[in-house]
């Protein structure tokens, strides 16, 4: 049990990672990128370079999505079977 809880530990922690990467990428790229500016996050001369980067991290937010969506599946299939296996032996 430990171990699964140990891999969906790191499953959250790599969502959590790739965002908190994001966020650097947008700081570095954008001197004014504020997530917390009222309105807009960034001053008009740095929109298109901000739209940009957003397409950038929703094409890399799709494939985070599937890797953890698949180590999800994972882990429940092997849970599943592992609950599963002692009935399986059960005389009925």
């Amino acid at each position: 049990m430990n171990t699964t809880v140990d891999r969906l530990r790191n499953l959250v922690a790599e969502v959590t990672t790739f965002e908190e990467e994001w966020e650097d990428k947008l700081r570095a790229a954008l001197p004014t990128y504020d997530p917390f500016r009222d309105g807009f996050p960034v001053e008009p001369r740095d929109e298109v370079r901000y739209f940009e980067l957003c397409g950038d991290r929703a094409a890399e937010a799709r494939d985070q999505l599937h890797r953890t969506t698949i180590g999800i599946e994972k882990v429940i299939s092997e849970m599943t079977d592992t609950e599963s296996e002692p009935e399986a032996d059960q005389p009925g």
